[in-house]
């Protein structure tokens, strides 16, 4: 990874006021935190949420975007278009006639193991363990959900041979008997993150594009942050100042 990039965190830390190094502790996970009140917000102000269809390709006509083919269906009524997937994705349908020089980036791997339980003995809503390659453990009552950053080696690795590995590691620090363990699901999010490597920085996009009404969001854009949900949230707000100065 990029010092350049450690720098630019460092410099905002210590750099932009005293709140800008403020310990933040939330009292609620990501969904409650973030997803469910954008989706109140949407609703409460007239828009949609469509789920289970997905973007097939877009058209773009006198430098705009005009139509948007979904899985389901076509949307022609819209102003702005802000795209807030991954490169990778949007690489897939987005049209000929859009700019966009995509970096050629290395991803890292996440893997998120989900165990059931008859009952919970866990107090704590998480931890976080030392010398381990289990590096959290997020309680939801009788749900565990595990979380294992940089997790390449792993993703060859069989369902089997995971669920071994952590109920080995949950038994050394909790005592917990395997036998407790009800069923299980594995998900390994193989382009989870990608590697801020100094060759890939300078070519992450700026969130304009040549297309008018077409806005980049998401932790890939041009940020000068890693890719992070805090690059998400910033890549969000700049969307949003590019559209209400284009309105205004």
């Amino acid at each position: 990874a990029s010092a350049g990039i450690f720098i630019n965190i460092l410099k905002q830390i210590f750099f932009n006021g005293s709140k800008a190094a403020s310990i933040v502790l939330p009292k609620y996970g990501l969904s409650e935190s973030y997803s469910k009140n954008a989706e109140d917000f949407i609703s409460e102000n007239g828009g949609e949420i469509k789920l289970s269809e997905s973007v097939n390709q877009t058209s773009v006509e006198n430098n705009l975007i005009n139509k948007i083919e979904t899985s389901n269906t076509s949307y022609t009524d819209f102003d702005f278009v802000v795209s807030a997937i991954p490169a990778f994705a949007l690489s897939k349908i987005i049209n000929e006639k859009v700019e966009i020089d995509f970096p050629d980036f290395d991803y890292s791997s996440i893997l998120n193991i989900h165990l059931w339980m008859e009952e919970s003995t866990f107090r704590s809503g998480f931890y976080g363990l030392i010398n381990s390659p289990v590096h959290w453990v997020f309680n939801k009552d009788s749900h565990l959900n595990l979380v294992i950053s940089d997790a390449d080696h792993l993703v060859s690795k069989s369902d089997d041979e995971t669920l071994e590995m952590v109920t080995i590691e949950l038994k050394k620090f909790f005592n917990l008997n395997p036998r407790s363990i009800t069923h299980h699901k594995i998900i390994k999010e193989k382009r989870a993150t990608f590697v801020p490597s100094a060759d890939v920085l300078n070519d992450r996009p700026t969130q304009k594009t040549n297309i008018k009404n077409l806005v980049l969001a998401g932790d890939w854009v041009d940020t000068k942050l890693p890719s992070t949900i805090e690059s998400a949230v910033k890549s969000g707000r700049i969307a949003a100042d590019i559209i209400s100065n284009q309105l205004l």
